[in-house]
């Protein structure tokens, strides 16, 4: 016969195991994935140079990883248009020697200035999808430059690019 104390010893033993256990999980779905990839530039307060072009230098565990790149565009409320016209130039997926450049036409804000994306205060951040398929390596590079009319663009605080890796 089990004695009170021994059952009660057990159930003790089967709870912190069952707790280990969830906790365990829990750390492993909030654990960062070694081949994902953030990053942020800060903007000068007087505004972003045309000359001036972002170069983001992802650094990743894997000599290779595919998955999807995005780019976000951090903005105060006083940015006075809808949208922000950039060059991303990044390598090819097929010959990592060759850079593709494609023109990405950020909409900040629908036609009735209601921003875009999520903000608190008076600054908001909006993110979308490059490219779903992106072949990233440790050597990559990706840059990044305004081709808006106006020099210096202001009241953008912060440009980055945020890599997730899918494999």
């Amino acid at each position: 016969m089990i004695s009170i104390c021994q059952a009660t010893e057990s159930m003790y033993r089967l709870r912190s195991f069952i707790l280990s256990l969830i906790l365990m999980m829990a750390w492993a779905s909030c654990s960062r994935h070694a081949n994902d990839y953030s990053m942020f530039v800060d903007i000068p307060s007087k505004g972003w140079e045309y000359a001036r072009t972002l170069v983001f230098r992802p650094a990743i565990e894997d000599a290779v990883a595919e998955g999807t790149l995005s780019l976000a565009v951090r903005h105060t409320n006083g940015y006075p248009y809808r949208n922000l016209y950039l060059e991303v130039s990044y390598p090819d997926r097929d010959s990592n020697s060759t850079l593709m450049r494609d023109t990405v036409n950020v909409e900040l804000a629908d036609i009735y200035g209601n921003w875009h994306g999520s903000g608190l205060g008076t600054s908001f951040q909006f993110s979308m999808t490059l490219n779903d398929n992106f072949l990233l390596s440790d050597s990559s590079e990706i840059r990044v430059r305004h081709i808006m009319r106006p020099d210096p663009v202001t009241d953008i605080e912060q440009v980055g690019i945020v890599f997730v890796a899918t494999k």
